[in-house]
């Protein structure tokens, strides 16, 4: 089973260059080309950096697009399986 949520590039931009300016490293990392997987440690703590950005209020008019990354990155956290992994990829 999966889940998948696809972000427009401008907003992504937006969000990883808020992810630098807070210090975020797992989510600015992403912003490196091609696909990378996070395990389910790493989602966890892509959703908790996300939350972060999110509750900062410096990106109100993202606030969807946050909301359904975190709850992306936390779906693939709680995955019953133990071998669960998020793929992000960017061009």
């Amino acid at each position: 089973m999966y889940r998948d949520f696809v972000l427009p590039g401008p907003a992504f931009v937006h969000i990883l260059e808020a992810a630098e300016r807070q210090g975020l490293p797992l989510l600015m990392s992403l912003g490196r080309p091609g696909p990378q997987e996070l395990d389910q440690a790493q989602a966890r703590a892509l959703a908790e950096e996300v939350t972060e950005l999110r509750t900062s209020g410096e990106l109100p008019d993202l606030d969807d697009d946050l909301t359904s990354l975190a709850e992306a990155a936390r779906w693939c956290a709680h995955a019953r399986r133990e071998d669960g992994w998020l793929r992000v990829e960017w061009p």
